[in-house]
């Protein structure tokens, strides 16, 4: 009985703002339906795995019965385009995001202190995706041991740190398209509500060219609403593979695209294929607000 309550009680703080299975985004495409669009837009250029999810959100009253069902109608919602959603793929700049969740959390524990300059470092590894950012507060901050902590507290089982052969390697990472769908989407209820807001608001301000010249324009970012918080990732080559990721908060949706390519296809072609697929989630979606 103690462990029913228990379980009921964070239900109920926790508990989902959701639809009912099936049923069409506000009006838009169902998340199937939105995930067979990308995948017939993307075509034959490389993998593509795709995950369309519902952002969770926090709840501070209602019933404990209607939190249930919250609950509920949230784990029906949300597609997938089958087990290549579980395939670990390397995170690129991904990873940037669990670095950053990660040191956010740990200053606002006060078990370190960030500096203003810190936090620039920050806000430019989001917006900017800069990589010297990133290695220096991967190595300021603990490394991969950043990776294991959030897959921890976010439960994402196919997250880890680089191989151990190249712990500095940030960038090889590795995750899934559901596991950065599982991130995203319970990011306001797992990080403390300004936290998450930090995070996502850097997400928003993101630059169409990155720090290194890249342009980053390209997915989800520029095919959606302005107003999404949007993350992109590329790097060349792991395995003879070119890797391009895109993901997306838009209102209560999250969208995760991640693709790979042969060497021999190029960055052109590879962001062309991940932005039509972008647009045919975008075509598909009247993005539903959160209440």
């Amino acid at each position: 009985m103690l462990l029913i309550t228990a379980v009921l009680t964070v239900v109920q703080l926790l508990a989902l703002e959701a639809f009912r299975p099936g049923r069409a985004a506000a009006g838009g495409a169902p998340p199937a339906a939105l995930v067979a669009d990308a995948v017939q837009a993307y075509g034959s250029a490389g993998t593509l795995a795709v995950v369309v999810d519902r952002r969770q959100s926090r709840i501070t009253e209602g019933s404990v019965r209607a939190a249930e069902a919250r609950l509920l109608r949230r784990l029906a919602y949300g597609s997938d385009n089958g087990p290549v959603a579980d395939r670990p793929f390397p995170t690129a700049s991904m990873v940037k995001l669990f670095m950053a969740e990660d040191i956010l959390t740990r200053a606002r524990a006060g078990s370190i202190a960030l500096t203003e300059g810190d936090r620039d470092l920050l806000r430019e590894m989001i917006r900017r995706s800069d990589d010297p950012a990133a290695s220096t507060l991967w190595v300021r901050y603990g490394g991969g041991q950043m990776v294991r902590d959030v897959a921890e507290r976010y439960d994402l089982a196919g997250t880890g740190p680089p191989p151990a052969r190249i712990p500095g390697q940030w960038g090889q990472a590795v995750t899934t398209a559901h596991d950065l769908a599982r991130f995203l989407a319970r990011l306001p209820v797992v990080a403390h509500p300004e936290d998450a807001a930090t995070l996502l608001g850097w997400m928003r301000e993101a630059t169409p060219v990155a720090a290194d010249g890249f342009v980053q324009q390209f997915g989800l970012f520029g095919t959606l609403p302005a107003e999404a918080a949007v993350k992109q990732g590329w790097m060349c080559c792991v395995d003879g593979q070119r890797h391009l990721h895109s993901v997306a908060v838009t209102g209560a949706s999250v969208v995760v695209l991640l693709s790979e390519v042969p060497r021999s296809v190029g960055y052109d072609a590879a962001r062309a294929a991940l932005t039509a697929a972008g647009a045919a989630v975008a075509a598909g979606t009247t993005v539903p607000r959160d209440r």
